[in-house]
């Protein structure tokens, strides 16, 4: 008889739910190789995830709702502290010349 020590897996829509993250993003995420589940029923194709998963799709949404493109997401998350700091900072600068351009055309439409 064995016993099982680790945490049970969660479903999809548990793992959507802790997450943010709808279940057609995590089967995108998934075919892009950002976040597979742990586990696939070879059966039915339900997915299930670990809860050591849960960080790192939060971090995925936090991404997302930063507007970082989603081809840029694996290298973010690959990226060690410094390389981080740089590609946030990059992503930051691309996101107020974007503030700014946006700015400029309400105070076009308004005048």
């Amino acid at each position: 008889m064995s016993t099982q020590t680790s945490a049970p897996l969660l479903s999809i829509g548990r793992f959507s739910r802790l997450t943010g993250l709808s279940p057609k993003a995590l089967r995108l995420y998934d075919g892009l190789g950002l976040l597979a589940p742990a586990e696939v029923d070879a059966e039915t194709g339900y997915r299930y995830y670990a809860p050591s998963q849960v960080d790192r799709g939060l971090a995925i949404r936090e991404l997302r709702t930063l507007d970082v493109p989603v081809a840029e997401i694996g290298a973010l998350l690959a990226a060690g502290p410094e390389e981080l700091r740089a590609l946030l900072l990059a992503h930051q600068g691309r996101l107020a010349v974007r503030a700014a351009a946006l700015q400029a055309s309400l105070n076009r439409l308004q005048d």
